[in-house]
């Protein structure tokens, strides 16, 4: 049976039933992640509050626990039904706040990867460009060293196929590996 929102709200204090109008889908929009997460934490409070109390009170309907009160507690159903609406508006926080950091990593991991270098066909004149051969990829290449400036020729690249710089790297990493080994023994 469906409760009328008139009848949902009587059972709620003024702040208890904004926090619950809040999460409607329309005011969900609004929300940032921060305010969103204090309002799980508030949501989060009150249905504990209300599950415990409706413990609580069942116990003392069932004769198992000492009222708390001058009178006993005959029933728990509006505290049950109070701490089932904050269970659906934590839900509904949960879930908007999960989608909005996932459009967040979203966004950073794009910001984080460069653009793909592509050449389109409009900016090579609409046709592939031309396959070089061998011999004219180095011509090409000693043309251009030469207009350049006198640089000195190798670099990094060239370093990077020393095999003894490939060992010394080896053996650097090799060096830090034994010494975690040793700082974990300690």
């Amino acid at each position: 049976m469906r409760t009328l929102p008139s009848k949902r709200m009587s059972l709620l204090t003024e702040r208890e039933a904004q926090l619950v109008l809040s999460s409607a889908p329309r005011n969900l929009a609004e929300l940032s992640p921060r305010e969103l997460r204090g309002r799980i934490l508030r949501a989060r409070r009150l249905m504990e509050k209300y599950q415990d109390a409706a413990q609580r009170q069942r116990r003392e309907a069932l004769r198992k626990e000492v009222p708390s009160r001058s009178r006993r507690a005959e029933g728990n159903r509006n505290t049950l039904r109070k701490a089932e609406y904050f269970a659906l508006t934590l839900e509904r926080f949960e879930k908007r706040l999960a989608l909005l950091e996932r459009k967040a990593q979203v966004r950073a991991r794009a910001a984080s990867r460069p653009a793909p270098r592509r050449t389109t066909r409009a900016a090579t004149g609409g046709r592939k460009p031309a396959r070089r051969t061998r011999a004219a990829g180095r011509t090409a290449k000693a043309a251009t060293l030469k207009r350049t400036s006198n640089k000195k020729r190798g670099g990094a690249l060239k370093q990077e196929r020393f095999p003894a710089l490939k060992r010394k790297a080896h053996a650097s990493g090799r060096g830090r590996r034994t010494q975690t080994q040793r700082d974990s023994r300690r």
